[in-house]
């Protein structure tokens, strides 16, 4: 079952390692970040002005919910990256890790509006085929899915996604397969982070299928993934970056630096 620290806890902690350590970035973490439900303040929160007393939303209509008690009263995530991220307009904040599902009008509008939240989003599809998704229990489709990107791109031009993909599920066919690499060249997701099935125990897949794709072409299939996610994504972002001019948060000497020739590393907005 997930449960949410209370908002006012994150952001009290939040302000003093701001004030006290002078940090110039916060990462937002948790399982399903962005489902985050603080209903402790319910009661105060009712009695502010011009709060809507909404229920859960998905990213969009085609996306469905697999857990209970998501509806009510009480602060969404949307709430809680507004509150820390008007701490200060120079701090950086992320979250991770986040799931396609819960990616509301809301949230994207904030980070729209909200220079200091980093424009990179993770939303892990995990294939591009919607029989896939279905026996995987996601919750959407790749039609869903789709949707939410072309809104993610209109309201936020710049932004960087980065996904997770999984070769060789349970009964995955050639024609799923396809799909999945279909989807990584219209999407052009700027990071993937790409297996090949492994059965888990206590899962669903465990107590209902069987791990029925054979392991060379499990890794076939993943080798072809990568190849994709290189040829027609990696190397098309990279050209896109050429000459462009990006605000860096230095975070130390690089790798690669030496006593003569100190380089240093660091992230913009987009990683």
């Amino acid at each position: 079952r997930e449960r949410s620290r209370d908002m006012e806890s994150v952001v009290e902690e939040t302000r003093r390692l701001l004030e006290e350590e002078g940090i110039k970035e916060v990462i937002l973490l948790g399982q399903n970040v962005n489902s985050y439900h603080d209903n402790s303040g319910v009661e105060k929160r009712k009695q502010q002005k011009n709060v809507d007393d909404d229920s859960y939303q998905t990213s969009n209509a085609g996306f469905s919910n697999m857990f209970r008690l998501r509806q009510g009263d009480g602060h969404r995530f949307a709430d809680l990256l507004d509150a820390v991220s008007a701490l200060d307009p120079e701090l950086r904040v992320r979250f991770t890790s986040p799931h396609p599902k819960d990616y509301p009008p809301a949230l994207l509008t904030l980070m729209a509006e909200r220079p200091n939240i980093c424009n990179h989003l993770h939303m892990p599809a995990q294939s591009g085929s919607t029989t896939v998704l279905e026996r995987m229990r996601r919750g959407y489709s790749r039609e869903a899915y789709l949707e939410l990107i072309d809104d993610v791109r209109r309201l936020i031009p710049d932004v960087a996604i980065s996904s997770d993909f999984i070769s060789g599920f349970c009964g995955e066919t050639e024609e799923e397969h396809l799909d999945t690499i279909s989807l990584m060249e219209k999407v052009q997701f700027d990071q993937a982070f790409m297996f090949a099935y492994s059965m888990r125990g206590k899962t669903h897949a465990h107590r209902t299928m069987e791990d029925d794709v054979p392991a060379d072409v499990k890794n076939r299939r993943l080798n072809e993934v990568i190849n994709t996610f290189r040829r027609e994504v990696q190397l098309r972002n990279n050209e896109v970056e050429v000459g462009r001019l990006r605000l860096v948060l230095v975070e130390g000497e690089s790798k690669r630096s030496t006593p003569e020739n100190k380089t240093f590393s660091g992230r913009t907005d987009q990683n």
